[in-house]
């Protein structure tokens, strides 16, 4: 006598990097959606915020890598005192260590953070030398061509989603977007032999955060909260930092400069709490690339709002700069306006 069948999804086993998102029967392709869209632009837009606090307290320093490790060890310290009155945030890292304790999520995801680390260690060096209008540009071509590999790869455990005509065509005009905004700045870039190499780091920079938000939306799966991804890379991106601010501080020294007290200067780990923890919670229902490109119209739109409300170094925004960010919209718009060609794993 057969036995009965057993209910849809009773004999689920623990989810796997690489075979379904949790808590799904069978795997579907991330959608474009309105609302997660817009969410990830709302995202993005947080990012001029951060690098404006960033930026200062780096100025008021004179170190650009102690900065970046004091905005990624506020993060670090933000997250843990969450922790500490969150049971929820507790038992979703339990289960994130379980799971790579056995074996379900690979262990060198755990490291992902390491990745947003490098990104903001080129932030805070490779800009120096390549003037800000390069160092955009680079890291958006970065951004964006890691967004089509890891997508077309399913990198971190997502569906693979093959680079279809929209999806290469919003590539495209992203690039030239940010070609566009960057334009009013390009006359203060150092000669094109002195950038070459730091410009290639931006890129590879800017790649490595696409893949860094893969293995956050592979870690937010195992765990079932973008919270305990973002802990995760905040405590190993604050190691990394602090551990290349030692090395930096063992060769040169230090500045010398003493540690603001304007209480609002380090709020850049705040920003970026926000930015990776929706980063980690879209990933996996937008995909690598619409993440990449809906965040950086969201960075273009913030960037242009605050230097009309509060203009840095007497620095305007420029009518190409307001028509890179319009391109940057119309590139998310064609991306995500029909449906994506996906292989199943």
């Amino acid at each position: 006598m057969s036995t009965p069948s057993a209910p849809p999804g009773s004999d689920r086993r623990p989810d796997r990097p690489g075979t379904r998102p949790s808590g799904s029967g069978r795997p579907s392709a991330p959608r474009g959606g309105s609302l997660t869209v817009t969410a990830a632009i709302a995202a993005g837009m947080v990012v001029p915020v951060q690098a404006r606090l960033n930026g200062e307290l780096s100025h008021r320093l004179d170190d650009g890598i102690a900065a970046a490790a004091i905005s990624f060890s506020g993060g670090f310290v933000l997250l843990s005192l969450l922790t500490v009155f969150s049971p929820g945030l507790r038992a979703a890292l339990r289960r994130l260590a379980g799971t790579a304790r056995h074996g379900r999520l690979p262990r060198r995801y755990l490291l992902a953070g390491v990745l947003g680390g490098t990104f903001a260690l080129a932030q805070s060096t490779a800009a120096l030398v390549t003037g800000i209008a390069i160092f955009t540009v680079s890291a958006i071509a970065g951004q964006t061509l890691g967004g089509l590999i890891v997508d077309a790869r399913g990198i971190g455990g997502g569906l693979k989603q093959r680079p279809g005509g929209a999806r290469l065509t919003g590539a495209a005009v992203i690039l030239v977007a940010a070609v566009v905004s960057a334009l009013p700045r390009f006359t203060d870039t150092p000669s094109p032999a002195a950038i070459v190499l730091p410009a290639l780091a931006a890129i590879a920079a800017g790649f490595l955060l696409g893949v860094q938000q893969a293995l956050n939306g592979a870690s937010t799966a195992a765990s079932g909260s973008p919270l305990a991804a973002t802990w995760l890379n905040f405590c190993v991106g604050a190691v990394f930092l602090v551990a290349a601010w030692i090395v930096k501080t063992l060769v040169q020294g230090t500045s010398g400069h003493p540690l603001p007290t304007s209480w609002w200067i380090y709020l850049g780990g705040l920003c970026g709490v926000v930015f990776i923890g929706a980063s980690a919670f879209l990933v996996r229902r937008i995909g690598v690339l619409l993440l990449s490109m809906a965040s950086i119209a969201g960075q273009l739109a913030s960037s242009i709002a605050l230097d009309f409300l509060v203009p840095a170094d007497g620095q305007s925004t420029s009518l190409l700069t307001i028509l890179g960010a319009l391109l940057t919209f119309a590139a998310v718009w064609i991306a995500s306006r029909r449906p994506r060609g996906t292989a199943r794993q």
